[in-house]
């Protein structure tokens, strides 16, 4: 309470003081508080390595000139990564929530966003002289003076307790020697955001998340080193794994290792493929979800709806939850794709042409603008088929184009994508598969090695869509990041990952050089696979041991 009076006054002083004599005023102040408590904690063979506590207060201001009809922003700030503006210096607020602590670094922050904002505002005036810009919608839609405020926890467990949980769930490693690197790293994060804007929108917000990883290795005969890996994400304590769980994942990694240090390498094939549970959400995250954040069409038959708002499905809680964005927009369903066709875009208060107001998808990273992101993203066929009938319709097609197999697969982790008409890294999209089998029309499968990613990968023919209504749902729940940064959303990055990890530290080949966000702390293993190591620079946290992993 103390911290949002704190952010109302310094709203009030800043819309009123900000006037300069000739010069645009403030149409529109939006200030976002973020505060993230918690711990990361991983081990080995029945010993904690490293205990860390999470604790960080970040801050970020939209400030607009002008008018809702034109500000200064371009594009919905689709193409506002500038290197390393002014403002970035003071997203950082006080730990302790201090109000006094708290106004000066708004102040700070609301100055260099104007400074900033002025000078965007005239640099848009000088484009429209060289080139007609297209406005077909307001810059900011208008929203509602809503006011939300949810009840505020803490950290359900102790740092004690999580650590005796990782010396219990590591110690199933000691059975299997043969795995190398083996860990368990478990975290807990409680997240609260506090938003206010001038247009009398206040909102107390809180999310809790909690991951368990699971990891192996091992070393293949001819020398590759392959992985296995289980994620489990959950919002609620008493969906956390239990001691039989966690003995059981560790079992599932070690035969699955066995198994694809055994499977020989796939040369490239081009052929019908069928994505099971995990990999099809990974591949309509990619090619279909982020293209609802630009534009995309679907084939008849399939509806798509993002659902914020809703907390659990299937019996699982859902980890991109939330009931208020960071516009001050309450969370709802947005139905985007209905028997095919696009009706509605995700959208936050950016205007869009022929799109009302925003829908609750509006949300912020450090460092970040804001921009309409995915959350809980369901795929619904009117008419499912069974997995045999699928199955047939595939075979037949194996048989149709002569064939020697078919491709299943099993499971994908992180994937890139672009939705602009300006991208040349690739054409269309890519995913990393991490369990791939190849089935020949017997019914005979086998696994095969590591599966490269294909820049070019397209659907010629779309099979009948399929959900057994007697199947258990695929739960598919991670992080999803874009240039505008990493929020929750509803997909597993990996569930039981076979493969290689796809570059050190999650970025693309060359784009590390060991920066202040590199996040490979064991970057050596993409050089035992023939990848380059990125350089240790300031701020890089390459190291032996996966505890910042």
């Amino acid at each position: 309470k103390s911290a949002m009076r704190a952010m109302e006054l310094e709203l009030a002083r800043s819309m009123k003081g900000l006037r300069i004599d000739g010069h645009p005023a403030p149409c529109y102040l939006s200030y976002l508080l973020r505060t993230r408590e918690g711990f990361r904690i991983w081990g080995r063979y029945g010993t904690v390595f490293d205990s860390d506590p999470i604790r960080s207060t970040t801050l970020h201001v939209d400030l607009r000139v002008g008018s809702y009809r034109s500000d200064q922003t371009l594009d919905g700030r689709l193409d506002s990564d500038k290197d390393d503006p002014h403002w970035h210096d003071w997203c950082d607020g006080p730990q302790n929530l201090d109000p006094f602590a708290i106004r000066y670094t708004l102040w700070r922050l609301t100055q260099a966003r104007h400074r900033e904002a002025i000078q965007d505002y005239y640099d848009k005036k000088k484009a429209s002289l060289d080139e007609r810009l297209v406005e077909d919608a307001p810059s900011l839609r208008k929203g509602r003076p809503d006011r939300i405020e949810a009840s505020i926890g803490r950290l359900r467990g102790t740092q004690v307790e999580a650590e005796a949980f990782v010396a219990r769930a590591s110690t199933h490693f000691k059975k299997y020697p043969r795995i190398e690197d083996p860990y368990v790293q478990f975290k807990e994060v409680v997240q609260t955001r506090v938003q206010v804007n001038s247009e009398g929108a206040r909102s107390i917000a809180q999310e809790r998340f909690f991951e368990v990883y699971v990891f192996g290795e091992m070393l293949a005969p001819d020398g590759i080193a392959q992985v296995s890996s289980k994620t489990f994400y959950v919002r609620n304590a008493n969906e956390l794994p239990d001691d039989a769980t966690m003995e059981h994942a560790v079992d599932a990694i070690y035969r699955d290792l066995c198994e694809l240090t055994e499977a020989p390498s796939m040369e490239p094939h081009a052929g019908p493929a069928l994505f099971d549970g995990t990999a099809s959400g990974v591949l309509f995250h990619e090619a279909i979800g982020h293209r609802l954040e630009g534009k995309r069409i679907l084939p008849e038959g399939i509806d798509i709806f993002d659902d914020p708002s809703l907390a659990r499905f299937a019996g699982h809680s859902l980890y991109g939850h939330y009931t208020v964005d960071d516009e001050g927009t309450p969370a709802q369903r947005v139905h985007l794709v209905q028997d095919g066709v696009l009706r509605r875009f995700l959208t936050s208060r950016n205007g869009i042409p022929g799109q009302g107001s925003s829908n609750g998808h509006g949300r912020v990273t450090y460092r970040r603008e804001v921009m309409a992101r995915m959350a809980n993203l369901i795929v619904a066929p009117r008419n499912p088929v069974s997995r045999a009938d699928l199955e047939q319709a595939w075979m037949q097609e194996v048989d149709d184009q002569d064939q020697p197999f078919g491709v299943l697969v099993a499971s994908a982790e992180s994937g890139e994508t672009a939705t602009s008409s300006d991208a040349y890294d690739f054409q269309a999209f890519q995913i990393t598969p991490t369990a791939v089998y190849t089935v020949d029309p017997r019914r005979h499968g086998r696994p095969v090695g590591p599966v490269a990613r294909d820049r070019t990968a397209t659907l010629h023919r779309h099979a009948p869509p399929t959900l057994d209504p007697e199947a258990p749902a695929p739960r598919l729940t991670s992080t999803t990041g874009v240039r505008a940064g990493r929020v929750p959303s509803g997909r597993r990055r990996r569930l039981w990952g076979v493969g290689r990890r796809p570059w050190c530290c999650g970025r693309r080949p060359g784009a590390c050089r060991g920066s202040a966000g590199c996040r490979a702390p064991s970057a050596w293993r993409g050089h035992r696979r023939g990848r380059s190591l990125p350089k240790r620079g300031d701020g890089c946290r390459r190291r032996a041991s996966p505890g910042s992993r």
